[in-house]
């Protein structure tokens, strides 16, 4: 199935993803940006960030989760709250696997050319595709996220093999996911010394702030292979 939504004039017609997803290309396609959205959002919703980041030369690319949330909202999630997510975040996982191998074949693009950016449990599955995955990327960005399955990806990071650059972000007034989870992450990634780590905090809730989309441009741009 195709499932993609293009919101630009330029497209990847052959392009095809499992997920709902939008896409949008803002000039040439050079880099991609896969953006995953929080629990509880939508693909539609989500995209927005492409027109805020004003980032040229990137093919964004929306997936929506899996699943609909049982709450009784119009949204997705990545893996469920409410039970062992194990086996969802593996779904998710190679959902987002199959994507990127599509990107590659009909963008001629290689992993290195690919971010993986997250909000919420849309970074937690960023940080896990992103760190569990056996090709390069050219970074991972997670947003107000958290590390999921550290059973797993404990060992990866303590093999203390290359892994892509992380901009890892909070704030440091999210009252969903504390502030505490911040730092957790950042003393995990820290397992691993070759992993270049940018951090920052933000006097801020658990949402995206402009300084946050300002340091986030920084990060690409200095990651553009």
């Amino acid at each position: 199935m195709h499932n993609i939504k293009w919101q630009s004039k330029n497209t990847v017609d052959k392009m095809k993803s499992s997920l709902q997803t939008i896409g949008k290309i803002n000039g040439s396609v050079k880099n991609v940006i896969i953006a995953l959205h929080g629990f509880g959002d939508t693909a539609a919703n989500f995209a927005h960030l492409a027109d805020e980041f004003n980032l040229t030369d990137v093919l964004w690319l929306f997936p929506q989760g899996p699943k609909p949330v049982p709450i009784g909202i119009d949204g997705a999630q990545w893996f469920s709250l409410f039970s062992d997510p194990r086996q969802e975040v593996t779904q998710s996982e190679n959902l987002i696997y199959e994507l990127v191998e599509n990107v590659m074949e009909h963008t001629g693009l290689p992993s290195e050319k690919i971010f993986i950016l997250g909000f919420s449990q849309g970074a937690a599955i960023a940080l896990y595709y992103g760190l569990k995955s056996s090709k390069p990327l050219a970074g991972i960005i997670s947003l107000s996220g958290f590390i999921v399955n550290q059973s797993e990806l404990v060992p990866i990071l303590q093999k203390n093999s290359p892994l892509p650059p992380v901009f890892l972000a909070h704030g440091m007034q999210d009252q969903v996911l504390f502030p505490s989870v911040f730092f957790e992450t950042k003393n995990l990634l820290a397992l691993n010394s070759s992993i270049k780590v940018t951090t920052k905090t933000y006097k801020m809730g658990h949402n995206i702030s402009p300084e946050e989309m300002l340091d986030v441009k920084k990060f690409v741009e200095g990651n553009r292979n």
